[in-house]
């Protein structure tokens, strides 16, 4: 394939462009766009030495299958759980339960359903009592029901390296902490956010027995920029809650608050994207930022600003608003550090005066419908700015909420943290209880992790990960899909977290078990286990005594609903002048600028073990199985680097070795890195990435400075996704202005009628079809990760995907317009079209796919005899060959995670999407048994059901009241290749820019 010299199709005349071989900047390197797939991508597997190992293939198995433990094992009585829906007397076998519970992560937390099927979880979607984001659950929410059935999961306590039995275990926590008790030394609590008010009671309650119980709640993922200017804005640690829902103009300072991982954000903003009529204003987003974020990605107009310059770039706003646009500032902010060069200056490519200008009138237009949010992991300066712009705009209250921290716990900073393991390390606490996170991944080459097997060190948690391995004694903890819980999600409502099945091992415990077991043994006063624990206060502090329902009752509907609504807590008023310390203006850039933030897969490694989140691919770079370090195409020039070339990257006397990928759009002289990668620890996490944790100085800066990169010898190619799928530059995505649009043009023209060989098809009483708001959706792809879980799709590994054979049934495909320096970029889902006309169907020689009555494009597994055939003659390119066996070699426990109504595919047929005809079957068989039709928005597939833009629309075209017919005759609708005749049933509507030259 490298030597085709068959005429290659023209790239300059191209308007959306995929990768930077045929976009504008890549003139060399075009041949690649005729060259589609990597060399050997069709070839038979070989497996050479330095390719897929056993290890790493064993591994992935496990990955794919989700193994674990039967869930019939004895386990403690874990107290009553009650479903979501009505609970049968017993199970009923082919029937699924729902279970309310709630995901926590970080300092967010989101109420979920969990389905089962015969005592087990197999998906997770959102509560659809949630009133901000109703059946939405976070992508990492539905993909962690893997790591419920992880292999590498912690089965038996250990000490000193030897397992023992739970009253060892216990008896041995409780010796180490009369030992310390009676020493005098203080106990350290080394854990994660704490937001759970219960958890908080249990420690105020170990703290009776242990006087010196020291709690360090530090989550390694997050800034501390933020959390130190809101203390000192209101005196007091809170939350922020952004309302885009309120909001006409949003600013968004290289903060990913599309990213998906709160599903409200995003369904709130993309319901001001969904025209109703086409004199329908819809909201603006502006974005500015160093690095290319998915919120960037789908900003109206962007502003390439070096991240270490947003604090800069805001207060320049500032001043622009307050000199030119009759903007007040807030009290006591009147002398402020403004910055010494002009706002222009500190814009990249794309962007200038005139840009600005419009972005200071929009925001001053809407004053208290405008909001400024700014990214976790930026610098006081940074949120302080932005913080000053809410004042002065009128933001708080209307489009930014604000309530105290839900626990009397507040957060640590890294340096407080890091004091604490110094101290560790010293040898100046009795007891070290390491409880969530992961201490020696997040601190690397720190003493306290130097020495292993520290005999004051215990670890709870899930896995032997790098902080088990120092530990004497490591207590394994019930996943969260096991355990009771109670978090307050947002302002006065509080969320109930209720196990979904027993622990699938006896021994474990969710970590408030032990800590109960270690407070009773201290001589404390407390409950058997957490769910008596969390029982008794919610009957003393959340039920009211006046109330004529009783506990019981009160309590069985809690569970039931997941949610109970209250009274939002009031906040101190806010202080502008607090704020001063905190600015500063912008400095002198001083070489190149590394920006360090959270895995949008990985998070801060916690998912690490996760093949799905994993192979997962970003949804802006589209790479997977690494976090390489992206570089601006003009930094790439000036230092010689292509993809794939490795590097050496140094910051005040530390440094790593990664991977480079250049990224379109990041701004010049700004670097990239996500956390949560380089683990060493785990079969499936080991030696994936590079510890981005190296880099990080004691205060947490997550933007640094004078960052020098080097290149080394050798490469290591980065596994991404898209490319493998060019469409040759076909009609594919259709973005409009929103000016043409609110003029009727840019609608697609009737063209001459298409002949066709093919008879036309009847369906006699259903013709299922879906809609896709390229306008809404926010390519996210929690989508992927939905379907992922709901129809058993395997993992393949990195050394497949470089070959193009990963096996997502669907895809969020990233389209750029623009110049590479400054590009726009439109996301649109692409999935199997079940074509009336379906060209794969008439080419399979065995009628493996063939058309339903109901117009479904239908794959008989078990006849596929692989000849890939139908690949190759989809348009779309949206089959899937299975090369190699994911799911016939099990290791011990077995298979759980599977859905039992989906096929488990063998080595050698084709896969593709189905429009999760299980789901519909179901639908159907309960509309029969009440006598009735299906009704509209009954039936919602896994990626539907999970989209929390509700982008995707699925229904029955043969009704022409259903919702997706009615979006299927819109202006706005076009089907992708219609011109082939193939008569696809996804009808896709198309994407309106609003920024301010596409406006009237």
């Amino acid at each position: 394939m490298a030597d085709d010299t068959r005429p290659q199709p023209p790239v300059s005349g191209r308007r959306f462009w995929i990768s930077r071989e045929e976009g504008p900047g890549e003139p060399d390197a075009r041949s690649a766009v005729w060259n589609e797939f990597p060399e050997g991508a069709a070839d038979p597997p070989e497996l050479p030495a330095d390719a897929l190992s056993r290890r790493r293939f064993l591994a992935l198995l496990s990955a794919s299958a989700a193994l674990a433990a039967a869930s019939a094992c004895s386990a403690p009585d874990r107290g009553t759980i009650v479903p979501y829906t009505e609970r049968p007397d017993e199970v009923v076998p082919g029937v699924p339960n729902f279970y309310a519970s709630c995901f926590a992560e970080g300092r967010r937390a989101h109420p979920v359903l969990v389905r089962t099927r015969e005592g087990r979880p197999i998906h997770v979607e959102g509560n659809d009592r949630y009133a901000t984001a109703p059946g939405k659950a976070p992508y990492r929410a539905v993909a962690d029901l893997l790591g419920l059935y992880d292999p590498d999961r912690l089965r038996e306590p250990q000490n000193a390296g030897r397992a023992v039995s739970v009253p060892e275990a216990e008896r041995l926590l409780a010796e180490k902490a009369r030992k310390a008790r009676e020493q005098g030394l203080p106990v350290l609590l080394f854990t994660d956010a704490v937001l759970s008010p219960t958890r908080a009671r249990l420690l105020a309650e170990l703290r009776k027995v242990l006087p010196g119980l020291e709690v360090v709640s530090y989550e390694p993922a997050l800034g501390e920029g933020e959390e130190r200017v809101l203390r000192s804005l209101f005196g007091e640690a809170v939350n922020l809650e952004p309302r885009p829902e309120k909001a006409k103009v949003i600013l968004a300072l290289e903060s990913d608050l599309l990213s998906g991982e709160d599903p409200a954000l995003v369904r709130a903003f993309a319901a001001g994207r969904r025209p109703e009529g086409r004199r329908e204003p819809l909201a603006r987003l502006y974005a500015a930022e160093g690095r290319f974020t998915l919120t960037g990605s789908r900003a109206d107009a962007r502003f390439g600003v070096r991240t270490g310059d947003l604090g800069a770039f805001a207060l320049g706003l500032l001043r622009l608003l307050v000199g030119e646009h009759g903007v007040s500032l807030p009290p006591g902010a009147e002398n402020l550090p403004w910055p010494e060069r002009p706002l222009s200056s500190l814009l990249g490519a794309g962007a200038g005066e005139r840009e600005a200008e419009a972005l200071a009138r929009d925001l001053a237009e809407n004053r208290g419908a405008a909001l400024v949010v700014a990214g976790s992991h930026l610098p006081a300066p940074v949120h302080a700015a932005a913080a000053l712009l809410n004042l002065a705009l009128g933001s708080l209250g209307k489009t930014l909420g604000v309530w105290p921290w839900p626990t009397a716990v507040a957060p640590s900073g890294r340096g407080e943290a890091e004091a604490a393991l110094e101290r560790a390390a010293e040898g100046r606490y009795g007891l070290v209880l390491f409880w969530g996170g992961n201490p020696a991944h997040a601190f690397p080459g720190h003493p306290a992790f130097g020495e292993p097997r520290r005999e004051v060190f215990v670890r709870i948690g899930l896995h032997e990960d790098e902080t088990a391995k120092v530990a004497a004694l490591v207590l394994p903890e019930a996943h969260w899909l096991e355990s009771w819980g109670d978090f307050v999600p947002r302002p006065g409502l509080k969320a109930l977290r209720q196990p979904a099945l027993r622990p699938l091992y006896p021994a474990a415990r969710q970590g408030e078990d032990w800590l109960l077991g270690l407070l009773r043994a201290l001589g404390g006063q407390g409950a058997e286990d957490y769910a008596r624990f969390l029982k008794e206060r919610w009957r003393r502090e959340e039920w009211p005594p006046e109330s004529p329902v009783p506990f019981e009752r009160f309590w069985a509907a809690a569970l039931h609903e997941g949610l109970v609504p209250g009274t939002p807590p009031p906040v101190s008023a806010p202080s502008a002048g607090a704020l001063g310390p905190h600015l500063c203006g912008a400095s002198t850039p001083k070489g190149l600028e590394l920006v360090l933030h959270p895995s949008p897969a990985l998070y801060d490694g916690r998912y690490a073990n996760n093949g799905w989140l994993q192979e997962w691919p970003d949804p802006v770079t589209k790479a997977t199985w690494d976090n390489p370090l992206l570089l601006a195409p003009a930094d790439a020039r000036r230092l010689g680097l292509k993809d794939g070339d490795r590097v050496r990257v140094s910051e005040g006397g530390r440094s790593l070795e990664s991977a480079v990928l250049i990224q379109p759009g990041q701004r010049e002289g700004v670097a990239a890195l996500s956390l949560g990668y380089g683990r060493q620890a785990l079969s499936v996490a080991r030696g994936v990435g590079t510890n981005a944790f190296v880099l990080l100085g004691r205060e947490g800066e997550r933007v640094l400075r004078g960052v020098e990169v080097e290149k080394i010898p050798g490469r290591k190619p980065v596994p991404t996704t898209q490319t493998h799928h060019r469409m040759e530059g076909r009609d594919l995505v259709r973005s409009i202005p929103l000016k043409e649009w609110a003029r009727g043009e840019g609608e697609k023209r009737e063209g001459h009628p298409l002949v066709s060989l093919y008879p036309d098809q009847e369906f006699p009483e259903s013709k299922w079809g879906m809609v896709i708001d390229l306008s809404a959706c926010v390519g996210c792809s929690g989508c992927l990760l939905a379907c992922q879980s709901e129809n058993n799709v395997p993992v393949v590994g990195p050394e497949q995907v470089l070959k193009g054979r990963e096996m997502h049934w669907i895809r969020v495909d990233r389209y750029y317009e623009g110049p590479e320096e400054a590009p726009r970029a439109v996301h649109s889902p692409m999935l199997c079209q079940h074509c009336d006309n379906a060209p794969c169907e008439n080419v399979c020689p065995v009628n493996a796919t063939n058309h339903s009555p109901d117009g479904l494009n239908q794959m008989a597994y078990n006849r596929c005899v692989g000849t890939r055939y139908c690949a190759n003659n989809c348009p779309y390119k949206v089959r899937r060959f299975n090369f190699l066996e994911w799911t016939a070699h099990k290791r011990e426990p077995e298979t759980l995670a599977f859905n039992p109504e989906v096929t488990v595919r063998p080595r050698g047929v084709m896969e593709k999407c189905t429009f999760c005809v299980q789901r519909i079957e179901e639908a159907k068989v309960r509309a029969r048994v009440e006598g009735r039709k299906v009704a509209d928005g009954e039936v919602i597939p896994a990626c539907a059901a999970a989209c929390p833009a509700e982008a995707i629309v699925f229904g029955d075209l043969k009704d022409p009241e259903s919702r997706v017919s009615r979006l299927a005759r819109s202006g706005r609708a076009y089907k992708v290749l219609e011109e082939l005749g193939v008569r696809p049933s996804v009808t896709y509507l198309a994407h309106l820019r609003n920024g301010p030259e596409d406006s009237e």
